[in-house]
Formats: C-alpha cells, sequence, structure tokens
C-alpha cells in the first residue's frame, strides 16, 4: 500500500515553489522523503545558511515530517547527505551527530550542485513504528556490524538491507576500488542474511565520469546476470577516494 504523507504547510515544495514531489511516501513500513533542504516549516520561506545552520534546520524539518508519517529520527535507516563542498564535511558530521547521536542509520555523503545555492540536502528513509492513523505497527530496525558515531554499515528493516556508502580501504585505480568495494560489500550482507544476488539498488559515485567504463568492466564480474537497478554519477568524494557505492538490498 502507498500512502501519502500529510505535508506539513510549509514543507510542502510542491504548494511553494512548484517542485513536483509530495514531501514523503509511506509504503511497506518504511517512509520515504524527498530531498530536503532548509526550509521554515510555517511560511516555506527558504533559509539559507551555513552548512550547520542548514543541517540543523533540516533536521528540526524532518522531526516534524517524521512524526507526521508515524516515525522519527530514531528509526532512520538511510540517510544520503548532500553538501555543496567536501571540505566541509567535518562541519556537517558535528551537526549531524547532535541528531543522530547513537545507533546512527546507513549513510552515504557526497559533494553536489544543491537548488537554489542551498549547502546541504538531506535525503532519508526511516522505518515506521506507527500508522497513519496513529496505530501501532512497528517494523524492526537492526544495526548489522560494528559502525561509529555517523554511520552503522548496514541497518536491517523489515524485508530490506541498507547498506552504507562503501569506500576502499587503500586508494588505487578505480578498477581496483570498485573490486575491493564489492568484495567487502558482499561481506556485509552475508553478516545481514543477504547477498549480492539480492540487491536490488545500487548508487554508484565515481570522482569522473570520464572512468565509466573501467567501472563497469568490475562492475560486471561481480553481476554478470540480471543486474540491480543503478544509478552512477560523478561526485566529489571525501577522502580522497574515486568511488563509493552504497546499496539496498532484500533481507
Amino acid at each position: 500500500m502507498r500512502e501519502i504523507v500529510p505535508a506539513v504547510p510549509g514543507l510542502d515544495l510542491r504548494r511553494e515553489y512548484g517542485h513536483h514531489q509530495n514531501p514523503a511516501i509511506r509504503a511497506g513500513g518504511l517512509v520515504f522523503c524527498s530531498g530536503m533542504v532548509a526550509i521554515d516549516p510555517e511560511t516555506g520561506e527558504r533559509q539559507h545558511g551555513t552548512v550547520t545552520t542548514e543541517t540543523c534546520r533540516i533536521f528540526e524539518n524532518l522531526k516534524l515530517l517524521l512524526e507526521t508519517a508515524g516515525a522519527s529520527l530514531e528509526r532512520l535507516v538511510q540517510v544520503h547527505a548532500m553538501i555543496y563542498d567536501r571540505i566541509e564535511y567535518d562541519v556537517l558530521n558535528r551537526a549531524y551527530r547532535r541528531y543522530v547521536p547513537s545507533a546512527p542509520p546507513a549513510r552515504t555523503v557526497m559533494s553536489v550542485q544543491i537548488e537554489a545555492g542551498f549547502k546541504v540536502m538531506l535525503d532519508v528513509i526511516a522505518a515506521a513504528h506507527d500508522r497513519l492513523d496513529g496505530t501501532a505497527a512497528s517494523l524492526p530496525r537492526q544495526a548489522i556490524g560494528p559502525g561509529d558515531k555517523l554511520r552503522s554499515p548496514a541497518i536491517r528493516a523489515g524485508d530490506f538491507v541498507f547498506i552504507s556508502g562503501m569506500e576502499a580501504a587503500e586508494h588505487g585505480t578505480v578498477a581496483a576500488e570498485t573490486r575491493q568495494i564489492l568484495t567487502n560489500m558482499a561481506q556485509v550482507l552475508e553478516a545481514a542474511g543477504s547477498s549480492l544476488a539480492k540487491i536490488v539498488k545500487v548508487n554508484v559515485l565515481i570522482y569522473s565520469m570520464l572512468e565509466y567504463g573501467n567501472l563497469n568492466d568490475v562492475y560486471r564480474e561481480f553481476f554478470p546476470n540480471d543486474p540491480p537497478a543503478r544509478t552512477v554519477c560523478g561526485a566529489g568524494l571525501i577522502g580522497g577516494h574515486k568511488v563509493e557505492i552504497d546499496c539496498v538490498a532484500l533481507a
């Protein structure tokens, strides 16, 4: 069942700015939120600021939206954090920890261009604990493997496993990094009760789209038949890596 989450008035960017989207959709016990920027939840006014102020405003808005959807920040399973410049990575993290202090979700951070000159955008998925009518319907959320204060390697929620963006332990060519990441990803998925064969969606970030062919050559080794849905884009990666990959798989 697919349900449109009732919009917090100022967070309905379709109404405020003509964006062709709903703030959030609930399906399969999960809440899928549109990419969120710093907006006044009462007036819809854009609130440009520093990475810190924008990140805090977004998290406060997510609290409101997720509560309306029968979820909460504690129920986040996956976060894609987009910042305008990777030099701001540590600044983002300091604000992030305020709102996700423990049992963090799977997470991927990338440096991209964000609409309307914003410095931060967060795209999140959460496991619901209540139905939209307020009755209890908790979807179990389990962190897989030892993580850190910023992200868990994997989160299992219901029928799905969400894997954080993975980088190679050692810098190398796009081919070498891709091979190491997918090898490690197979191990994390196995620990979560899944496998590469059960992946349904992959997101790949590479430092240059000129390397697309080198990425694909290795990728085919791991997904020789019936590959999952996939998105590949060039992005500024943290730590000088050439490749970062995250995924969603069936448990």
